[in-house]
């Protein structure tokens, strides 16, 4: 993709998401102050940040409701603090072999350790905020020179893309507001234009921002290309170039990467448009009334505690001053009253009440926050997360497709690539192995959970049977509805023997248990022996 045709492509966009703009604007202000700043203004200098956007804002509600539905989210479904995820094979045969297993476990332990090690924790909060407020988010995973893993959310002010034929991420554009001097420490002083070069020497003209768009692109002709082994940037599958918008100048080398960087995830797909939608948009008419009668509400209240003062003419000389202390010359001062304004509060509060729980449903507080306790005891986390499952279940597909299956495939590709991975299995190198990606967090685990009660519900029906019929026993294969249990559960394999294992164990049972038949026979037989040569040293002969 040319320079020009990238500017053209983003100009386009640009131009095409103006419309949904108005909406985040309304979005950013309400229910996401500070939280990149006006949709329809430049941020070209730090006087242009404006750092009154929330003093219009008279209700925090929605504020409050949407930080916390993005923990929840973030909590259940990416925790720092537990392991999310876990890798197995598609293959039956390889997930039967113990050694090929402890192999896919050693890489989803080492890919874990790698995302835990990196900020993901702290991108990953402010991409299920834009989530929860704007519908669509993005974050970018990088790899630097030592091959550790950074990830950066993107602002969606700064971002544009287009879609493939299934609506996943095709094309990606940023655009950035750079200073000469940030240019320039990007890219290298014999990387940039002349006129750069310049304005980065003046005192005045260095602080002026430069618009640069960022664009990463599909080359189909290296779509097949390997990447389980290091390539050169031109034969990667995905190229990348930064462009002075201006004149289309290109800054620093074409870069390419092997998988696409950024992921776009989408809380619910909004129909016809390549943008998704959110608790945030749905709630947004709400919030503004809300915030519009807390308002009325303050200037009621205003009028109460300091009302109006009503005079008839000619009871006073001057203007009242009511100030402490001060000094008002009048004919009368029982001509001189406050006046009752008789707001109904009452009504004004019932209004605001149900506005607020309106609000708190959308952004499904009201189902996620359990009991006030000092801990959560085990059984509410538990309830906690198959509500979240119930409630959350569309949110959680698209956030798998969109962004958790391509950011895990993607680190498992950097770390294979740079040898981070032990050497894989003859089994595993010998055969065409698929990897799947299996989420195994506290929501994953919720979703399992009606499996494992089916098996311990029908174990237990098993064992009550079993003291009639002890026949019934038979009926289930008690190891392998063991092994279910622990996978569903999330136990280690290490921790269990393979099917290897217990049929050598059963084998070395079965051959003590015919030795000790065998020595019982024995000492039957000797103890025969004895008493018939006792009978004989008696005299009497056996019968």
């Amino acid at each position: 993709m040319t320079p020009e045709d990238i500017i053209r492509r983003y100009g386009t966009l640009w131009s095409q998401r103006k419309t949904i703009e108005q909406t985040w604007d309304l979005v950013e202000k309400f229910i996401m102050p500070l939280h990149g700043g006006k949709f329809f203004q430049q941020q070209d200098s730090e006087h242009e940040i404006d750092w009154r956007r929330g003093r219009d804002v008279y209700d925090s509600t929605a504020i409050l409701a949407a930080q916390f539905l993005a923990s929840s989210v973030h909590s259940a479904l990416t925790s720092n603090s537990t392991k999310w995820f876990d890798l197995k094979f598609k293959q039956d045969e390889l997930n039967d072999d113990h050694e090929a297993k402890v192999w896919i476990e050693d890489c989803a332990k080492i890919c874990d350790d790698a995302i835990k090690g990196s900020n993901f924790a702290l991108e990953a909060n402010e991409l299920y905020l834009d989530l929860v407020g704007f519908g669509t988010s993005f974050i970018s995973e990088e790899a630097d020179d030592k091959n550790n893993i950074a990830f950066s959310t993107v602002p969606i002010r700064e971002a544009y893309f287009e879609q493939d034929h299934i609506g996943l991420l095709y094309n990606f554009y940023r655009h950035y507001q750079w200073s000469p001097v940030q240019i320039i420490s990007k890219f290298g002083i014999d990387n940039v234009p002349d006129e750069i070069k310049e304005k980065a020497d003046d005192a005045v003209a260095c602080d002026t921002k430069l618009d640069v768009i960022f664009c990463i692109y599909t080359r189909e002709s290296k779509r097949d290309a390997d990447i389980s082994k290091p390539l050169p940037k031109a034969d990667r599958p995905f190229g990348a170039k930064y462009i002075l918008q201006k004149d289309s100048a290109m800054l620093g080398e074409e870069d390419g990467y092997y998988e696409m960087p950024v992921f776009n995830p989408r809380w619910r797909k909004t129909s016809g448009s390549m943008w998704g939608h959110s608790p945030g948009i749905i709630a947004l008419s709400d919030v503004m009334t809300l915030n519009q009668l807390v308002e009325i509400i303050l200037k009621a209240a205003e009028k109460v505690i300091d009302p109006p003062t009503l005079a008839r003419e000619m009871d006073i000389l001057n203007d009242l001053d009511l100030s402490a202390a001060s000094l008002n010359v009048v004919r009368d001062p029982n001509g001189i009253v406050p006046y009752e304004s008789r707001a109904r509060f009452d009504v004004s509060g019932l209004l605001k009440s149900e506005l607020q729980d309106s609000i708190n449903r959308i952004f499904f507080v009201d189902q996620l926050q359990l009991k006030e306790s000092p801990a959560m005891t085990a059984t509410e986390a538990q309830i906690r997360y198959e509500m979240m499952q119930r409630l959350l279940g569309p949110t959680l597909g698209r956030l798998t497709i969109d962004f958790l299956d391509p950011m895990v495939e993607r680190t498992f590709n950097i770390m294979y690539r740079t040898g981070k991975l032990p050497a894989p299995p003859e089994s595993v190198a010998s055969s065409q192995a698929e990897l799947e990606i299996e989420y195994v967090g506290p929501m994953a685990r919720a979703q399992k959970q009606d499996i494992v009660a089916g098996i311990e519900q029908t174990m237990g029906i098993v064992n009550s049977i079993a003291q009639i019929n002890p026949a019934i026993m038979d009926i289930m294969n008690w190891t392998e509805a063991v092994r279910k249990i622990a996978e569903l559960r999330g136990a280690p394999t290490e921790l269990l023997r393979s099917n290897d294992e217990l049929k050598e164990m059963a084998e070395q049972k079965a051959q003590q248990q015919q030795l000790a038949q065998a020595g019982q026979a024995g000492d039957v037989m000797k103890s025969m022996g004895e008493g018939i040569q006792a009978m004989a040293e008696a005299g009497q002969a056996p019968a």
